[in-house]
């Protein structure tokens, strides 16, 4: 005989480990099996078996039953539990009686209560708006019949017999939101009103090709003549000036030194307070560097100051003293009279600042509309042609041909932001081809003679 094992019959885990649970195993299995294969033959009826055919060899079609809308869905097939188990029960959670509140059904809570009590402000705004809307709502009831007739067609607004596509659409627009409308601008573009532009091409308003100016012409009068050299002159002075003001802030501000000179100095910096390099500006030290000297030294009988002395310097000190405070007071009256020139400097202080925030907003106007930087390199504009006075001929075929319509037009591209600025290659950057002798190749003396090497 075996004896038996004691256990444990302390907690749950220790019943646990000793209890025979072979039994339930068998009877889950057996319930899995019937879930696959179906009921046992024994147990089954002879109705469920077999059945007895009387319709013959018509057989009737029948449709396939539709799918109701109350039916679960698919996609939830995989969370619901395919077994034929019950599922075990709860486990009973305990709940703390003291924090247990009374419900009722017939209690409602958004009605005042009568006896006065203490409420916080927030839930008595909340309440004062339930109540106000109930009000309004028993005040629309009471407001309303029941024979209400509706004469109006609410479906005749869009669209009428005969009536044009454009119109309906238009009568759609007032009642759809701006994001709608921009979302499906792409299907249907009547319903947004922005026109698709080229992001370079957007606030660039400069002419295609400027027209040439009257004075170019192979035969010009002389007044066009006169005014295209005079715009011309103007804007050649205006570079001139550009270039001078440049050279005066940058090379005129250093000074321009020899280059043996430089080195001089540059050896002077270098050497200075080296041994061996004596120069004639160090002046001579004081013999007394070494001896220790107080700031503030200790007064003795004999530099003493005199009564008289003192007296000399307090008298003073009161002067100058009164002399500031005289100074300080002539101040304030003067700024007393200086009160009626104030108001002027806030006037002329006011047109000053609206004048530079007009000159900003003017400024921010060009460089919208203005050509802006693409590439790396910046857009400058070419110079005008024009020919001198002596050199005007009065026929085409004795004139010289000047400029280039081609370059006219790449110009006005790079200037409407349509391509970005590059510069002029000359080279081209081909990589160099590296030669070289294969090792195995073997070089004779009547080869060297051969080539002439």
């Amino acid at each position: 005989m075996k004896t038996k094992k004691k256990a444990g019959r302390r907690l749950k885990r220790d019943w646990r480990r000793k209890i025979d649970v072979t039994d339930v195993d068998t009877y889950l299995d057996n319930k899995r099996l019937e879930e696959r294969i179906g009921v046992s033959f024994t147990e089954k009826k002879n109705e469920e078996l077999f059945h007895i055919d009387v319709s013959g060899k018509k057989k009737n079609i029948l449709k396939p039953p539709k799918k109701s809308l109350d039916a679960p869905l698919k996609c939830l097939s995989s969370l619901q539990s395919t077994s034929a188990i019950v599922p075990l029960a709860k486990r009973s959670v305990k709940k703390n009686k003291k924090n247990k509140n009374k419900s009722d059904e017939k209690f409602d809570k958004n009605i005042k209560p009568l006896k006065k009590t203490i409420i916080k402000k927030k839930d008595a705004q909340k309440l004062n708006k339930i109540l106000k809307s109930k009000v309004k709502m028993l005040q629309l009831k009471e407001n309303s019949t029941n024979n209400d007739v509706f004469n109006k067609d609410l479906w005749s607004g869009y669209r009428e017999p005969g009536q044009h596509k454009e119109k309906l659409i238009n009568n759609v627009i007032k009642w759809l939101p701006s994001e709608v409308l921009n979302h499906n601008a792409k299907i249907l573009p009547k319903l947004s009103d922005k026109k698709m532009v080229h992001p370079s091409q957007r606030l660039c308003k400069v002419d295609d090709m400027k027209c040439p100016h009257p004075g170019l012409s192979y035969n010009p009068t002389i007044e066009d003549h006169v005014s295209l050299l005079a715009t011309i002159a103007e804007k050649e002075t205006e570079l001139i000036k550009h270039e001078a003001h440049v050279n005066r802030v940058t090379q005129s501000l250093f000074k321009q030194v020899s280059k043996e000179k430089h080195e001089q100095i540059i050896t002077e910096e270098l050497t200075e307070g080296l041994p061996g390099f004596s120069n004639d500006t160090v002046d001579v030290a004081n013999e007394d560097t070494s001896e220790f000297k107080a700031i503030n030294p200790p007064t003795t009988r004999d530099n003493q100051k005199s009564i008289k002395k003192r007296k000399i310097q307090r008298r003073l000190r009161n002067e100058e003293r009164q002399r500031i405070n005289a100074k300080v007071e002539k101040k304030k009256i003067s700024d007393l009279y200086r009160l009626r020139y104030i108001n002027q400097e806030l006037d002329e202080l006011e047109n000053s600042t609206t004048k530079k925030k007009l000159k900003r907003l003017q400024k921010r106007q060009i460089s919208n509309i203005s050509t802006r930087r693409l590439g790396t390199n910046k857009f400058t504009e070419s110079h005008d042609t024009f020919t001198l006075p002596k050199d005007l001929k009065g026929t085409l075929r004795e004139t010289e041909p000047q400029g280039n319509i081609f370059k006219d037009c790449f110009e006005s591209l790079q200037k409407r932001n349509i391509l970005s600025v590059g510069k002029k290659q000359l080279k081209l950057n081909k990589k160099k081809i590296q030669s070289f002798m294969h090792p195995a190749f073997k070089i004779t003396p009547d080869m060297l003679a051969e080539y002439n090497v």
